[in-house]
């Protein structure tokens, strides 16, 4: 059987029922733009916590009989550390006071500079997570001189437990999601098969092929939920736009999130169809023998 028949087999199936059919779409876009959001979330916590790596520093506080520049030296020379300069207590002082803007007659009103002398440390990129920062800190922390060690590992450790909690909650929204888009499918395409179970069952009769009799059916699902995604995409699109006045610094990822629209659309769609034709057979024999006893 010619492509172009199939298709307009398909057309005729959504024309006819276009209705349910595009409900159907608008519910499949409403599920799939939950994810779209979390999608965006996720990207943004991602990169929000991959700048807060980059700008790590660790602060040694050292004392003031220490030698600054073989502490610069055993500092920089332990593996992760990108660069270790030294401040004395003068120069933390005045950055203080810069810090502080308007405020900095605070520091003034200070009989004498509570600020000890410190060694501030530069990790590489790769050495940025939890455990590495942790491992870090110990080994500073054994070289004569040093009195403590402030990492910021529990701002790292914070965005860290976020990001899994919004990664677990993506996973869980991705399958409630696609069940929910494939149960969408299914039914649509079943109710199609179910208002043509006479034209099937002349079909098979004449000897159409399996192909011939299901491809328009999958071809719906997969419209549908194409059509569901494209709408899903445009939604998040609009949400981004909103949310952009709230953060200003949010980011779409343009890509993934149309990806994931129109894939998972698709194959909810492909699968929804192959299971509502698995009963192909079935229904059209009920219904038979319905109309027989009638």
């Amino acid at each position: 059987m010619r492509p172009s028949y199939i298709l307009q087999e398909a057309l005729r199936s959504i024309n006819r029922n276009r209705g349910s059919f595009i409900l159907a779409a608008t519910v499949q876009a409403i599920c799939l733009v939950l994810l779209s959001v979390f999608i965006i979330l996720t990207y943004n916590l991602s990169r929000l916590s991959e700048a807060a790596r980059r700008r790590i520093e660790l602060y040694a506080f050292v004392g003031e009989q220490a030698d600054p520049t073989l502490l610069v030296d055993r500092i920089g020379a332990l593996d992760g550390v990108a660069q270790a300069r030294y401040v004395p207590k003068e120069q933390a002082l005045s950055e203080l006071r810069a810090d502080l803007g308007p405020d900095s007659s605070l520091v003034d009103a200070l009989d004498e500079n509570p600020l000890p002398p410190s060694v501030r440390i530069t990790v590489r990129s790769g050495f940025a997570s939890l455990s590495e920062l942790t491992a870090l800190e110990q080994k500073i922390m054994l070289i004569p001189g040093v009195t403590e060690v402030w990492s910021g590992k529990e701002m790292v450790e914070r965005i860290e437990r976020i990001t899994r909690t919004v990664m677990f909650l993506d996973i869980g929204i991705l399958v409630i999601v696609f069940l929910a888009v494939l149960f969408i499918a299914f039914q649509t395409v079943e109710s199609s098969i179910a208002s043509r179970h006479h034209e099937i069952q002349i079909m098979e009769l004449v000897g159409a092929t399996g192909a011939t009799v299901r491809l328009p059916f999958v071809i719906e699902g997969t419209a549908q939920g194409l059509l569901g995604g494209a709408a899903a995409f445009l939604l998040a699109l609009l949400f981004c736009r909103l949310t952009a006045v709230v953060i200003p610094a949010a980011a779409l990822p343009t890509g993934l999130v149309l990806l994931a629209n129109l894939g998972l659309g698709a194959i909810s769609g492909i699968a929804g169809s192959l299971i509502a034709l698995n009963r192909i057979h079935r229904i059209p024999q009920a219904l038979v023998t319905d109309d027989s006893e009638d």
